[in-house]
């Protein structure tokens, strides 16, 4: 692809999103939910295939584990919604925070779309959700073309509503993500260093620090 031609992709998107505005909060924010419910259905069907020791609390585990989903997609666009408005106000932006909010709401389209396929895959195709438990695992969730795809969105979308360089707007895009990533790996290293330290008769001494 040329250069030429990818600045031409990249305006279509920008004309797409200009025309996004605070008053389509709530159309942003059924895009959002609705996500959040395909996520639910994903995670209640890899909840449903868990072996619980308690017998009787199968499916109260399956739908706690729907709701978290949920509570957990709309959490994020939300706490995503307000670090890019206040990212952008920093680095010398100006813009309106619900226009952002409806902005962040329809970037997550490409979101949408991968938790309808792991919903069908889950349900209709019987696979099973894969836990992220390397580096390179845990990179491939954070970076694949569903979230690179709503990344290039964010960035565009925070270039139209704080007037920011497109530098700008591709490191506040990166904010959320990145933060998310560095919990995501801190969680990976702790429960390796205790399972090490679990097999070496040592789990109160790490936990200690000592």
């Amino acid at each position: 692809m040329t250069e030429k031609q990818y600045t031409g992709r990249l305006a279509s998107i920008k004309k797409w999103l200009d025309a996004v505005t605070g008053k389509d909060l709530l159309k942003a924010a059924a895009i959002v939910v609705l996500t959040g419910l395909f996520a639910g259905g994903a995670a209640y069907s890899t909840a449903s295939k868990m072996e619980i020791p308690i017998e009787g609390m199968g499916n109260t585990v399956q739908i706690v584990v729907a709701i978290s989903a949920l509570v957990m997609t709309l959490l994020g666009w939300v706490l995503s919604s307000l670090i890019y408005h206040a990212s952008a106000h920093l680095l010398g932006g100006k813009g309106d925070r619900n226009r952002m909010f409806a902005l962040t709401g329809y970037a997550s389209i490409p979101a949408l779309i991968q938790q309808l396929l792991r919903f069908v895959s889950y349900w209709f195709l019987g696979q099973t959700a894969m836990t992220a438990t390397t580096l390179p695992e845990v990179l491939l969730g954070y970076f694949n073309v569903f979230s690179v795809l709503g990344l290039v969105l964010v960035g565009v979308a925070v270039m139209i509503n704080y007037g920011v360089s497109g530098r700008k707007a591709a490191f506040v895009a990166l904010i959320p993500t990145l933060l998310s990533l560095c919990l995501a790996v801190y969680s990976l290293w702790s429960l390796a260093a205790a399972s090490t330290a679990a097999r070496n008769g040592g789990l109160f001494s790490f936990a200690r620090g000592g």
